[in-house]
């Protein structure tokens, strides 16, 4: 079956690279999304242990059209008595651009309408609508004239990982948090920490992944269990499968922030999860917080957005002072929304990246935080090649 996997905006090459990691190839990059081939029983992997997913969408048919009734039509052609029982509800998600169809809630109104009186006239049954907590979810994306049909498979976003019980001001996306964690190349081989935790999800996902604990750990049930043909047997065996490969971790996370409610509201949203022994959280002002060397840092601090600062420029120099004094030999990634007060950090990135937070475009980038300069740690460095130096000519 044909499948498109949602994540979010930048997030598609690591994506991709999970779905590698579970033998499935040959896939195609979409916008925040990627497109593949599965069985069912990578049907279910993805939804269970894909970490960088949102949705997981079962492709139906695909068709143009260029008004409402063409569209209705379209939609009533598809054998809906495949998916929907006489006993199920369902709920409609559509998503519109372009200059046709401007009004998504009138397109589910439309498609309803269309797979209702299908189902009535032909079948003699009329199922309910329960855009809450439907058995059956149906996906209608519309871009221009060109109409995708899917069933949602996943039910509820995949980024809601079902651990957490309380959440901060401004708090991160799990999708986002994991995807971060990933782009940075840690594997839970060194101590992992986070000094401006919030309610703790970059650690929460460290620790999963540290742990080889799968996402969907926590999910309680999935959409594709309501489908008719649901095959329990190989569900069964993927959840077994993965969890068999859960692991004590090796490293200490480590979270601390200067609000002592972020870190009330981070040693709760951990309970729920094993191995938390692992997790140490302190209440600590970052600036005045002594570091320690081979750590990797992941700091989302404020952009003045959302959490407001009283000045955000000085903010981000006194963090950067930080780092420099107090960090050096680990590596600190830096993931903000305010690129105008990034600059005031005063240190260069080896590396950067681009995602989007909420519709903030962002950057996530890379320090390397050397104790004094990078010449002198390339020098002091034995297994570093030597440049040879070639003799000056005589002038």
């Amino acid at each position: 079956m044909k499948v498109i996997i949602k994540t979010m905006e930048g997030l598609e090459p690591i994506l991709e690279d999970e779905l590698n990691s579970l033998g499935i190839l040959n896939s195609t990059i979409l916008r925040r999304a990627v497109e593949c081939e599965v069985n069912t029983s990578q049907l279910y992997k993805c939804n269970y242990l894909l970490r960088t997913a949102l949705r997981v969408l079962v492709k139906l048919n695909q068709f143009t059209c260029d008004d409402e009734d063409q569209l209705y039509d379209a939609i009533r052609t598809i054998d809906w008595s495949r998916y929907i029982t006489d006993k199920d509800t369902f709920a409609i998600d559509a998503v519109c651009s372009g200059g046709i169809f401007t009004n998504s809630q009138y397109i589910v109104y439309k498609c309803k309408d269309a797979i209702v009186d299908q189902l009535s006239q032909e079948k003699d049954y009329r199922p309910n609508v329960d855009p809450k907590t439907p058995k059956i979810r149906i996906n209608v994306h519309i871009r221009e004239n060109e109409v995708n049909v899917a069933l949602d498979s996943s039910g509820q976003s995949l980024h809601l990982r079902n651990y957490k019980i309380r959440h901060s001001k401004a708090p991160l996306n799990e999708v986002l948090a994991a995807g971060i964690i990933y782009a940075t190349g840690w594997k839970g081989d060194r101590d992992f920490q986070d000094p401006m935790c919030g309610s703790g999800t970059f650690i929460t996902e460290a620790l999963m992944i540290a742990s080889n604990i799968p996402a969907g750990k926590f999910i309680e049930r999935f959409s594709f269990q309501n489908w008719q043909d649901f095959q329990p047997e190989i569900w069964e065996n993927v959840k077994s499968t993965a969890d068999a490969q859960i692991t004590h971790p090796r490293v200490n996370i480590i979270g601390s922030d200067i609000s002592r409610f972020a870190i009330r509201d981070a040693k709760k949203n951990i309970q729920n999860l094993p191995f938390r022994e692992r997790i140490k959280l302190f209440e600590r002002d970052f600036f005045r917080t002594h570091g320690a060397p081979d750590r990797c840092l992941v700091i989302n601090p404020p952009y003045d957005f959302r959490v407001n600062i009283e000045d955000i420029d000085v903010f981000y120099q006194q963090m950067g002072d930080a780092l420099k004094q107090y960090w050096q030999g680990s590596e600190a990634w830096i993931f903000t929304g305010n690129l105008d007060a990034l600059k005031k950090l005063g240190l260069r990135p080896s590396k950067k990246m681009t995602l989007f937070n909420g519709g903030i475009e962002a950057k996530l980038c890379k320090f390397e935080l050397y104790g004094g300069s990078k010449k002198t740690k390339y020098q002091d460095n034995p297994d570093r090649p030597q440049r040879r130096l070639r003799p000056r000519k005589p002038r």
